[in-house]
């Protein structure tokens, strides 16, 4: 099966909306949470860029970036995820996302992911994601129940 050649890259911005936020060191209505520290004071909670919605970004853009470059009849589907955070994003960030296909493993297609505050440049998070090449059709009917 051809596959992309290590290399491929994508970019973009976004801006931290409450949506893409979890709550930190404070009460969370979604998912409900309340914060590990029982000490801690409703006014220290901040919402900051979500693991969720950063990895997201970083999956997203990665299958972005090998548009028109799989087989036809092909797709491909996350199958594994890692991040470090490094710094807070709160809600009003600006944040550039890097991918880069950094290898090819099989079917296994493995893109570095890096996340940068657009105002003072510091890494808000590096990540790898690992997507996987699979047949559509194949895919869709292990939705229906098939083997």
């Amino acid at each position: 099966m051809d596959v992309p050649t290590p290399g491929a890259e994508g970019r973009r911005t976004f801006v931290v909306e409450p949506g893409h936020a979890t709550t930190a060191f404070g009460p969370q209505e979604g998912p409900p949470g309340k914060p590990a520290a029982a000490d801690a004071d409703p006014g220290e909670a901040v919402d900051v860029l979500g693991t969720a919605h950063l990895l997201a970004q970083v999956e997203f853009l990665a299958r972005e970036s090998v548009r028109g470059q799989l087989p036809a009849g092909t797709g491909v589907v996350g199958s594994r995820s890692a991040v470090d955070h490094r710094a807070a994003a709160p809600v009003g960030t600006e944040v550039v996302v890097r991918t880069r296909l950094d290898r090819v493993d099989g079917r296994d297609l493995v893109f570095d992911g890096r996340l940068r505050r657009c105002d003072d440049d510091r890494v808000v998070a590096t990540a790898e994601a690992r997507l996987q090449v699979v047949d559509r059709d194949r895919f869709r009917a292990t939705l229906d129940g098939e083997p």
